[in-house]
């Protein structure tokens, strides 16, 4: 399993200078070298680094640093990593920039997962046909803990991603429906026959449009946009893939 370790880059370059690290002044005062998992990093660096520069990213393997690593509850009563002992280079798996993207951080894919389009494949659906429906197809694995922008309402509220989600689906409800568009088939996840081990998703549905033209304006609405940071604070990971509507059959293929 990784874990994730924020560091200024002088603290890198220390790192790599003498080989371990006692950590950061606030590692220091509190005895142990914090870490944070993949769903608790991005509100570290809202709630600890906001705005900050000149950061990078560190992934920890935690078969590395044995019984030195305690799981102890913090933010939330969360468990959080903590680490009883030296920081040494050997326990880094990897280490990536972390740049500003506005006004929040830019996690690597590992870390953020697929939560929002590239402005790539972003016009690529907007190249396509606009004026037949589109069914698309959405597969939602939501994080422990909501992870809302440090300046939000809701960021200290001890939300969970599930609540996030749940806020996002009722205010966004009634756009879609005044677009004409509706959710065609839902289902519970439960086991993957064919895939990546670790991939699992707590909501798997498929949403249909009148048009394409329906879904950019859903995307547009100055409501949704307001609505959208619950998504963006609830979601892990998603997949979001269009399909064209086909004829069902009694055949695969």
């Amino acid at each position: 399993m990784l874990i994730y370790k924020i560091f200024r880059a002088p603290e890198w370059h220390a790192l790599r200078r003498d080989g371990e690290t006692q950590g950061a002044p606030v590692d220091l005062a509190d005895g142990y070298i914090h870490f944070s998992t993949a769903d608790q990093a991005p509100e570290t660096a809202s709630r600890h680094f906001a705005g900050q520069e000149d950061l990078l990213l560190l992934a920890i393997d935690t078969h590395r640093l044995g019984e030195a690593l305690k799981w102890e509850p913090s933010r939330g009563g969360q468990l959080f990593p903590h680490l009883y002992g030296p920081l040494r280079l050997e326990h880094v798996a990897w280490w990536r920039p972390l740049p500003m993207l506005d006004t929040r951080h830019l996690f690597p894919e590992e870390v953020a997962g697929h939560v929002d389009p590239t402005r790539a494949r972003f016009d690529t659906f907007k190249g396509l046909d606009r004026d037949h429906p589109i069914e698309m197809l959405n597969l939602v694995r939501l994080r422990s803990r909501a992870a809302y922008p440090q300046d939000h309402p809701l960021a200290d509220k001890g939300l969970s991603g599930a609540d996030a989600y749940a806020s996002y689906g009722r205010d966004t409800g009634p756009i879609l429906a005044g677009l004409g568009g509706t959710i065609l088939w839902r289902g519970a996840f439960e086991t993957t026959l064919i895939g990546p081990d670790a991939e699992r998703w707590d909501h798997a549905f498929i949403a249909r449009y009148p048009s394409a033209h329906a879904f950019l304006a859903m995307v547009t609405d100055p409501a949704y946009r307001k609505a959208v940071v619950h998504r963006q604070a609830a979601v892990r990971t998603s997949r979001l893939i269009r399909c064209a509507p086909a004829p069902a059959g009694g055949a695969f293929g």
